[in-house]
This record gives C-alpha cells, sequence and structure tokens, in this order.
C-alpha cells in the first residue's frame, strides 16, 4: 500500500492516453531524440515498430517491450510507457497470442519469425472506426471551410463604410 502523497505525485505524472495494446500487437513508439547541448539542441521524433512481446509493471513504472527484426536480426527495446520520452504508443494491428510473454520468438528463424497471428476481427473493427472517425474529421473540416467561405462572402458584401472624422474631440478655436 503506498502513502497518498506518492499516489498522488504518481497520478500527475501518468499519461492518460496509453492505449489498450498487449503482447502480440504491433505498435508504433514514437520516442523523442534530443541531439546536441547548450543552444545546438535538437529534438526529432524516432518511430520503432514492432511486435510486443511483454508488457509488465504497474502505474509510472508499467514498461513494454517491442521487437522487430532488422536484416534479419532481432532487435528488442524496452520502453517506459509513462516517461517523457516517449511521445506516443500507436497501434498498427492487433494480433492473437495465448500467452502475455512472448520470449519464444527470439528463438525463431527466418520466416517465423513473425509467427503471432493477425486478429482479423478486432483489425477490421478498428479499420471501421478509423474509417468512421476519418469521415467525420472530413465532415467537419468541410463544414468549417464552408462557414469561412460564407463568413468572407458576407464580409465582403458588406458595405464598406469608412469611419467618420471625430469633431466633438477636438477643441474649436
Amino acid at each position: 500500500m503506498k502513502n497518498a502523497v506518492i499516489q498522488e505525485i504518481e497520478n500527475r505524472q501518468k499519461k492518460a492516453d496509453v492505449g489498450n495494446f498487449r503482447a502480440g500487437d504491433t505498435v508504433k513508439v514514437h520516442q523523442r531524440i534530443i541531439e546536441g547541448v547548450g543552444d545546438k539542441k535538437k529534438e526529432r521524433i524516432q518511430i520503432f515498430e514492432g511486435v510486443v512481446i511483454s508488457r509488465h509493471g504497474s502505474g509510472v513504472n508499467e514498461m513494454v517491450s517491442v521487437r522487430k527484426v532488422v536484416d534479419g536480426i532481432g532487435v528488442e527495446k524496452a520502453f517506459p510507457i509513462h516517461t517523457k520520452t516517449v511521445a506516443k504508443i500507436e497501434l498498427v494491428k492487433y494480433g492473437k497470442a495465448r500467452r502475455a510473454r512472448l520470449f519464444y520468438l527470439r528463438d525463431l528463424i527466418g520466416s517465423k519469425i513473425t509467427r503471432v497471428k493477425e486478429d482479423l476481427q478486432k483489425n477490421i473493427e478498428a479499420a471501421a472506426r478509423k474509417s468512421a472517425l476519418r469521415k467525420e474529421q472530413d465532415k467537419a473540416r468541410e463544414q468549417a471551410k464552408l462557414a469561412e467561405k460564407a463568413a468572407k462572402k458576407a464580409e465582403a458584401e458588406a458595405p464598406k463604410t469608412e469611419p467618420a472624422a471625430d469633431t466633438s474631440a477636438a477643441p474649436s478655436a
């Protein structure tokens, strides 16, 4: 049981939009990389896409391990989920896995490396939700454009009146 003060601090540091993903899902982890020192500091986003092989820990200590294969060599990275260096974690597709920890993927060779099956039903549902969301966003964008055009048209058609010279403020000599 944690102290109430510690619990409050941890809750402030947690991210709200972590996402609902688990072992077997394919994710893109957007990580902030800071290069340079002093005035020449530059920040860029590096994307690491791979299969989630484990998600462990709780609270601000929650971690996710992601594995991908580059030129036949397996690369694994462990990311703390609630850190500021992780900009976002984007779910690419759902996968079917019967285990919570997919460490057996480390031993597979060749075409078997990506042995996690795709959960077609969840992917179809997610694609439908994404499509509906895009349609709503497009419709809202179109309505905003029409409203902007109407405002410009009304502004152009409005009679232009020049401000009258204010004679009451100047004293007459």
